[in-house]
């Protein structure tokens, strides 16, 4: 059974700890965003698979195209079954799928990285909040620091 996690109210904190509590939610944001642009990319690649697969249905068997090797090295191939793919589910494993189940399988991983991104979307607006709150109170506690200061008497 898991430990509930200790809370700790912030009015209780210094300055100091304030501080690198916001500067942890900062690092935590970043890296969300960070994460949201690498799911972007992602999902702006399979949503090119799912347009090239489609597009596929216009070419004729037999055709000669240009398959690409790498992103900057292209060979001559022909076109032997313009609804047979062959597609990479990762860490090295291909599946050979008709047009249709191409398409399905590329409009589910879309599908699936846009509920990934809003979940990290919701995140950062949690965090942002979190990170206000404490910034606000920040400023709370550090003009009270300076109200309690002596001030140096005119003479």
């Amino acid at each position: 059974m898991a430990a509930e996690p200790k809370k700790i109210d912030i009015k209780d904190m210094s300055p100091y700890q304030i501080s690198a509590f916001k500067q942890q939610l900062d690092n935590e944001i970043g890296l969300l965003e960070s994460s949201i642009v690498d799911l972007h990319n992602a999902k702006t690649k399979f949503m090119g698979c799912t347009e090239t697969c489609e597009n596929f249905k216009t070419i004729d068997n037999g055709s000669e195209i240009l398959v690409p090797l790498t992103s900057s090295l292209y060979v001559p191939g022909n076109v032997v079954n313009n609804n047979t793919f062959l597609i990479d589910i990762g860490t090295g494993y291909y599946v050979e799928k008709d047009l249709k189940s191409s398409v399905d399988y590329f409009k589910r991983k879309v599908k699936f990285l846009d509920e990934q991104i809003d979940k990290f979307v919701k995140m950062i607006q949690e965090k942002d909040q979190i990170r206000q709150a404490l910034t606000n109170f920040l400023q709370q506690k550090q003009a009270q620091i300076q109200q309690q200061q002596p001030q140096p008497s005119k003479a």
